[in-house]
Order: C-alpha cells, then sequence, then structure tokens
C-alpha cells in the first residue's frame, strides 16, 4: 500500500495555516507528562496552562472550565435555536512499559520534531485531536468568524483509566439542559487496504458510528495451599484454569450486525473477490454465510462476534513446589451489537459450572447506541474526509476498542469516531499504546484542515 501521504489533496487550503507554529505545541503538549496514576496531577496542570497560554481567539469567545481534572470549554453560537456541536478527545496518555524506554528512537515523553515526524506518547493517542481542535478553531477565531452554534470542547482526563471524566462531563451538560447535533471523538486514525474485505483495489478510511461493550470478567478460586506433593482434590489454580478453558471452549456465534451489513453494503459495489463478491451481494439473504466467513479472517472476525481474551492470571506462589491458595483471573470480552453485559455473564455462568469458582464483573457496558447517519455531523464529516483524502471510500464502521464517546449519548444520537489525523498501518499499529509513537508533520496539518473545514460548517460564513 502506497505511503499515506499519497492519499493527501487539497493541501493548499487554508495556506496561511501556521503549520509550524502547530507542531511546536504539539511537541509542547507531549512534553506534559498526562499518565494518570491518580496521584501525580501536575502534567495535566502544565497541559492545561499550555491550552491557555496557546490559544487566546478561543479563550476570549469562550469560557474555560474545569470538572474534575477534566476541560469543558464553551464558546456561545449567534443562534442558540441550533443544536451546538461537540468535538471531543482525552488529556490522559498510557505509560511507557518499564525497561522499553531507550527502544525509542526519541524519548518517549521529548516531543522531538525530527525526520518528518512530531515523536512521543499521545501524537497518535490522542493529544493530536486534543490540540488539532484548538488549533482549527483558533484558525477560524482569530480571523474573525463568528460560530452560528454553540461549540463546546471536552477533553477528559482518564479515557485510559478509570473512565470518570468524560462522564462528568456528559452529566454536566446533561443537568443545564444540553442535546447536541453531534459529537466527534477519536476512531479510525488510518486508511487501510480493502483486501481484507476483497477489495484489493481499493483503500478506505472508516467512521465508526458504535463501540463494542466491554467487560472485565474476574473469576476467583481458594484452596488451602501447602506442599505440591499432596495435591488432593486439586488447586485452585487447577479449577480457575479449567474455568478459563471452558469460556473459551464456548465462543460466542458469529452474526451481522446491522452496523457491519451497512459497512459490507457500502464496499459491496468495489468487492471484486469472491466468496465475498457473492456474499455481499445480496447481504439479507447471506448474512449468516457472510459473518461465518468473516470469523475466519483476522481482520473480520471482531466484526461479527463478542470476543474473549484471558488477560490476567494472579496469586500463584513464586516456588514451584508450593501449591496456590488464593487465586484470580480476568478475562476480558468486547460485546457485540445487540448483546449485553447480563447475557456474557450468564453464559459464563452456566459454561464454568463450578460453585468454586466465583465470577463478578470488575467493570462492565453494554455495546453503545449507533449514530445517525442521516444528519447535519455525519454528512458534514463524510464531505471533509473526502476533501482533503483522494481516492479513499470513506465507509460508516464500529471499533472494537472504548472510546469516551458513549458517555455522551444520554444528550446526543449522533457520537461518530473519527480521527482526521493518518498514520501508516504499521506506524499506527506499533505506536499506539507502544514504542515509537509518532505523527508525521504533513498528517497534523492535513488534520487539522479536515477540522477547520467541518468547523466552517459552524461558522455564520459558512465554507
Amino acid at each position: 500500500m502506497k505511503d499515506i501521504t499519497e492519499f493527501f489533496t487539497s493541501e493548499s487550503d487554508y495556506p496561511d495555516l501556521d503549520s509550524d507554529g502547530a507542531a511546536e505545541r504539539l511537541s509542547a503538549a507531549i512534553r506534559c507528562v498526562t499518565v494518570n496514576d491518580g496521584t501525580d496531577y501536575a502534567g495535566f496542570e502544565a497541559l492545561q496552562n499550555l491550552m491557555k497560554e496557546s490559544y487566546p481567539a478561543v479563550l476570549r469567545a469562550g469560557s474555560f472550565e474545569l470538572i474534575g481534572r477534566s476541560v469543558l470549554i464553551t464558546i456561545p453560537g449567534s443562534h442558540r435555536e441550533l443544536l451546538p456541536a461537540l468535538f471531543m478527545s482525552h488529556q490522559d496518555v498510557v505509560p511507557v512499559v518499564a525497561g522499553t524506554e531507550n527502544d525509542w528512537t526519541y524519548p518517549a515523553f521529548s516531543g522531538a520534531i525530527a525526520d518528518g515526524y512530531i515523536w512521543g506518547r499521545g501524537t497518535l493517542d490522542i493529544k493530536n485531536q486534543v490540540f488539532g481542535i484548538f488549533e482549527a478553531a483558533e484558525y477560524l477565531l482569530s480571523r474573525g468568524a463568528r460560530f452560528e452554534r454553540t461549540v463546546y470542547f471536552a477533553f477528559g482526563e482518564d479515557e485510559e483509566t478509570y473512565n470518570f471524566g468524560a462522564k462528568a462531563i456528559s452529566d454536566t451538560l446533561k443537568s443545564r439542559g444540553v442535546r447536541l447535533e453531534f459529537v466527534l471523538d477519536e476512531g479510525g486514525g488510518k486508511i487501510q487496504s480493502g483486501a481484507a474485505f476483497g477489495a484489493p483495489e481499493i483503500s478506505f478510511s472508516q467512521i465508526d458510528l458504535m463501540e463494542k461493550g466491554y467487560a472485565d470478567l474476574e473469576l476467583s478460586a481458594k484452596s488451602a495451599g501447602g506442599h505440591s506433593s499432596h495435591p488432593f482434590g486439586g488447586t485452585s489454580l487447577g479449577r480457575l484454569s479449567c474455568a478459563i478453558a471452558h469460556i473459551v471452549e464456548h465462543p460466542f456465534p458469529a452474526e451481522l450486525s446491522p452496523v457491519v451489513k451497512g459497512t459490507f453494503s457500502a464496499l459491496a459495489p468495489y468487492i471484486t473477490e469472491e466468496p465475498l463478491k457473492t456474499l455481499a451481494a445480496d447481504l439479507d439473504k447471506n448474512a449468516s454465510a457472510l459473518a461465518d466467513y468473516c470469523l475466519g479472517v483476522p481482520e473480520l472476525f471482531p466484526l461479527v462476534t463478542t470476543t474473549i481474551a484471558p488477560t490476567i492470571i494472579r496469586g500463584s506462589s513464586a516456588a514451584c513446589n508450593v501449591m496456590p491458595q488464593n487465586m484470580e483471573a480476568v478475562v476480558n470480552f468486547r460485546i457485540a451489537e445487540g448483546h449485553t453485559a447480563d447475557e456474557v455473564m450468564e453464559k459464563c455462568q452456566r459454561v464454568v459450572a463450578d460453585p468454586e469458582v466465583s465470577l463478578r464483573f470488575l467493570q462492565a457496558n453494554d455495546p453503545s447506541a449507533t449514530a445517525r447517519t442521516d444528519g447535519f455531523g455525519y454528512r458534514t464529516l463524510k464531505a471533509a474526509m473526502n476533501r482533503y483524502f483522494q481516492d479513499v471510500v470513506v465507509i460508516p464502521s464500529m471499533t472494537a476498542g472504548a472510546t469516551d464517546a458513549h458517555h455522551y449519548e444520554q444528550i446526543c444520537d449522533t457520537c461518530l469516531r473519527c480521527s482526521p489525523f493518518m498514520g501508516n498501518e504499521d506506524e499506527v499499529a506499533r505506536g499506539v499504546h507502544g514504542t515509537d509513537e509518532k505523527l508525521s508533520l504533513r498528517a497534523y496539518a492535513q488534520g487539522i484542515r479536515v477540522l477547520i473545514r467541518i468547523m466552517e460548517t459552524l461558522t455564520e460564513q459558512k465554507a
């Protein structure tokens, strides 16, 4: 697949955009270490001061409010009868895995600008979107633009950890009687080959309309322990291992959900390879067969089923000849559209069928609602993506990961997940939560253009 920048078009738009200054400001943001460990918030204070210092036009037009350590900026619109728009992201980043610090080409929190990239934790996930939103608004407001719709910026403090910040902002807006026209959050951030979908001749990018549900199921078992030479009755680790195996050996069925059906419907004109070409030609008739086919394709199987991933086991002795006592394990589920966390629990209890193994959710939420595609928000986002990324098919889809967007469903029916800051597939796969996270300077500027274009449609002088 060609380099991501070969898809860029209309880069001459907004010729006075200060892309060098934007890169420097994002670099400064990367140097603010905003790992939310629940104790040290100095990095968040530094980041918020940087926001205030860097974007004077935004701060003159709007109000800056802290809800906990989450940021809510309100820029009043001139036509109060129009529903507001909300642009969101999160301030926090994941830590660097201990022992991998020296694996980075440039230090993870250096914000280095080198080799055509901005380097560091948060360049892809997702301070690029936080500061890109500011850059777009500052560009318009500093040139005299005025929003017709009220515009909110919402930047949570703990998307990677506790998940309280975005909900607190949403609850605050709800208490004020706010209803939103659309929400734009992170998602996508890459242009992909259509090969896995049987369309190898095209490239696509997606607007995610919903996210799968999330559940961390803790299993626990107890035993007396003691010397491993006398394991009469088995061990807690043995029972726990059997319970995990029973869960994994009973996968959830494959189904073609409405959102995934929409994905294949959008791609159907471009699908040339069998059996997908025939299956996608009649999605209603072939839904079951298509879902079963997707189960066998690594890129597609998360789209059609609730996934099961054992992730943690703890409590055993460090000595090989000592039997464990209290053992715990965690299995992570990403719940398919149309299903619930309660269904996951009921099935796991049934297949484990061991009264000596206790099951409880550490956290769980059902799949999100599905955003509308027939309104202003989706139409505007899709048009902007089409303008700045040529020869790319923009499709509706879903994300298997979790975002903060679902917290806003209580005040919005169009919560969209799409980042316009594009990276090559291998860079995104390696960099998001990994080593050598980086974003090309051209990709950052192009994403800002997308956001300016979207925000222009909210102003009195429309694009």
